[in-house]
């Protein structure tokens, strides 16, 4: 029997994502403030995997004009991501007994996939394809082809982005916008 992948897309899927918390820690009261600079870095260099954790420590330091140390700099960064969304670390831990393999499927970068591992017990998860591998970001084709050559067309991709969802239909992928655990359990196992 062939193994049954699914794509699982990590922010607003499997953990809730901050910015906000982020922001706060460097000392700005909303995005607004924030150098779009630094924003342009993160998104398209550093989740990219373009810039080393060093070099965006560095980068957002000289951006922000923070005196914050590397290790408090980076957890200011990793407080974006927030807790499990109710429910899917114990959905995505029983998939391997029920015939289906997990694999992450997201934009982030190391230092991010480091703190998820940490506040996602599920995260155990030994697969995934992530941007700061790849140096392309979601719906590039860079991204699918990555997923594909390596575990074949998943059974489902579940995100919580419309638009990304109407990417993976271009290449083909049956695709779930994220709702919440239990429609992804129903989507997965659907009774009868």
């Amino acid at each position: 029997m062939k193994k049954k992948f699914l794509a699982l897309d990590i922010g607003q899927v499997c953990l809730s994502i901050h910015p906000e918390r982020c922001f706060a820690h460097l000392g700005f009261r909303s995005a607004a403030e924030v150098p779009p600079e630094l924003l342009r870095l993160g998104v398209e260099e550093f989740e990219c995997g373009r810039l080393s954790d060093a070099e965006f420590l560095a980068a957002a330091r000289r951006l922000t004009g923070t005196s914050l140390s590397d290790a408090e700099l980076a957890a200011a960064l990793a407080a974006i991501i927030g807790e499990p969304i109710p429910g899917m670390n114990e959905l995505v831990a029983s998939l391997p007994a029920r015939g289906i393999q997990p694999v992450f499927f997201s934009d982030t970068s190391a230092l991010h996939l480091a703190e998820v591992r940490r506040k996602f017990a599920a995260a155990m998860v030994p697969e995934g394809i992530y941007s700061f591998e790849v140096g392309a970001r979601k719906p590039a084709r860079a991204m699918f082809e990555a997923f594909e050559s390596r575990f074949g067309r998943p059974v489902l991709y579940v995100d919580d982005r419309p638009e990304l969802i109407a990417g993976a239909a271009q290449f083909g992928w049956n695709a779930l916008r994220f709702t919440g655990a239990e429609a992804l359990e129903r989507a997965l196992f659907p009774a009868g």
